[in-house]
């Protein structure tokens, strides 16, 4: 794995940071670079994780730092995150790789004065490691789960209040799993008998979805998903599971108007036109013009016609009073 993946991984955490949509930034970043299947797959590992766990990171960094998370450079905050997402997330990466390659990053940003500071945070993670974990947690259980898990306090003290203090461990530990990459097949183009021969000819497997008769699993890491069988055709849609469910549920009916009040990328949008076999009006409305535009990408690329797209906050739209089936 090469310090390009690295490199790339720090700026698009710096887009997210700055306000760019984690997925629109990642997506950006992987389709302007020439990377193997590992390098792809550490990039977006690294994102999402460090997304993810940025609560946990930012605490290691108040536990073994001079100063504060928030109060270092957002350079040099963000590699920390990066060399200690490594070494406490990533089994697969040798710790002086991790150690040594943050060091290599702050060099290359500029940071060359700091690189001490890298590797002696980095280093002191470790040698605390042989002896207990570094984390140090607080005693309340709505600081500690929050901590440990990379959760805002809110989140987890509503949690608590509804489920209590097993179920609550147990929720914020399933929600920081890497999801699954679901499918969604256009069954006004295709059939999901014919999409999964055409991942078995390429040595992809891919399972139904119980209850979800469009939903299929691909059960092992693919690379780029624009590279897969029936992707340029609009065979599919990347969907999580949970999320075709809400469509299904919705039930739209051919020649319906039904309003997605917050649309983008276009998911449930899509997959609303599909069940209304493209007959009808499915406005797809977003106050995110960039956004507005993904939404037309995949309505256009599974063949979609009956979808409108409208700028605008969900909260005021008054055109739309009265006017949905759904």
């Amino acid at each position: 794995m090469s310090g390009q993946a690295r490199q790339l991984a720090l700026a698009t955490l710096r887009s997210i940071t700055r306000g760019a949509f984690a997925d629109a930034a990642l997506d950006q970043t992987l389709q302007r670079a020439n990377l193997s299947v590992a390098d792809r797959s550490l990039v977006t590992e690294l994102v999402y994780g460090i997304v993810r766990r940025q609560r946990t990171l930012d605490a290691l960094i108040d536990q073994l730092a001079t100063k504060p998370a928030h109060q270092q450079p957002l350079d040099l905050r963000l590699i920390l995150h990066l060399g200690l997402y490594q070494l406490r997330y990533l089994s697969h990466v040798p710790p002086s790789a991790a150690v040594d390659t943050s060091v290599e990053l702050a060099r290359q940003q500029g940071l060359t004065g700091l690189t001490g500071v890298v590797n002696g945070i980095l280093r002191a993670y470790l040698r605390q490691c042989a002896t207990t974990d570094p984390l140090r947690l607080p005693d309340t259980v709505v600081a500690r789960l929050g901590i440990l898990h990379s959760y805002p306090d809110w989140i987890v003290q509503t949690w608590l209040e509804q489920f209590g203090p097993v179920e609550t461990e147990l929720l914020c530990q399933w929600f920081n799993q890497p999801p699954t990459i679901d499918l969604r097949v256009n069954l006004l183009r295709t059939t999901v008998e014919e999409v999964i021969a055409a991942m078995q000819a390429i040595g992809i497997t891919a399972q139904p979805l119980p209850s979800l008769p469009q939903g299929l699993r691909l059960t092992a890491p693919v690379g780029s998903v624009q590279h897969l069988p029936g992707f340029a055709e609009g065979w599919w849609m990347v969907q999580d599971s949970s999320a075709q469910l809400v469509s299904q549920i919705v039930n739209p009916q051919p020649g319906e108007v039904v309003i997605d009040a917050c649309a983008a990328p276009g998911g449930k949008t899509t997959h609303l036109a599909e069940l209304m076999a493209d007959q009808g009006t499915v406005w797809a409305c977003d106050r995110s013009p960039q956004r507005l535009k993904k939404v037309q990408q995949n309505a256009d690329r599974l063949q979609l016609r009956s979808i409108r797209t409208c700028v605008g906050d969900s909260r005021a739209l008054p055109q739309f009073v009265g006017m949905g089936d759904r």
